[in-house]
């Protein structure tokens, strides 16, 4: 879309961790961008679930202007959820977590996500599946040490992440069908999270969100 074309102007991506190229003095480049470069470059901010985010994309309407719900003038399709069940048919955004907001906290979509990584360190998701199973799954390049380049996350799972330890940050997208909306995201409390799974209650419960908020325009001021 015509934001992320804006964002992204000038930028090139990097195959490895740090991600863009800038001009060396001898005429070659280098993989040197930082978390600030990403942030500012992209045109990020701050996440509910913690991190940094910006939406690049929302079927059928300009991204970021639906403060996370749907909007019914773009692309929808009907679903079964709830007296409001139209969604965008796919939304799609860019995702970081730094050394200092290095994790996403406990929380439950009605969709199903698909996470891409790009650039930095891996994830660590920890993951309670809609039959109750708990698995954890590495998003990255090291494939070697069990990283995955992609995650799929099933509607109805119950996710929280960490950025793997030492890694400056990591930056991912994500896509999400039917399409992103607050009304189908709940964040998890203690007592769900133990009765849900004493595995990963025993693990994650210092992942639970203290005190979660209910609205999320605050995320979009400004947009």
């Amino acid at each position: 879309g015509a934001l992320l074309g804006a964002h992204l102007k000038g930028a090139s991506w990097c195959p490895v961790p740090g991600a863009g190229r800038r001009a060396r003095g001898d005429g070659a480049s280098s993989c040197a961008s930082s978390k600030e470069d990403f942030i500012s470059r992209l045109g990020m901010i701050p996440h509910p679930e913690g991190g940094f985010f910006v939406e690049t994309y929302r079927s059928g309407s300009e991204p970021m202007t639906s403060k996370g719900l749907t909007d019914s003038a773009g692309d929808v399709m009907a679903t079964d959820r709830g007296p409001t069940p139209e969604r965008n048919v796919m939304t799609s955004i860019y995702y970081m977590l730094t050394a200092e907001s290095d994790h996403q906290w406990w929380a439950n979509n009605m969709s199903d996500h698909v996470h891409y990584h790009h650039a930095g360190g891996t994830f660590i998701y920890n993951l309670v599946l809609p039959d109750g199973s708990y698995v954890e799954k590495r998003l990255g390049t090291n494939v070697a040490a069990g990283d995955q380049p992609q995650v799929v996350v099933r509607g109805g799972s119950f996710k929280s992440v960490r950025l793997e330890e030492g890694a400056e940050f990591g930056i991912i997208g994500e896509g999400v069908a039917p399409g992103f909306d607050f009304r189908d995201f709940k964040f998890v409390t203690r007592e769900e999270l133990e009765k849900l799974s004493p595995e990963a209650f025993a693990k994650h419960a210092d992942l639970v969100k203290p005190d979660p908020e209910d609205t999320f325009d605050q995320y979009y001021e400004g947009r």
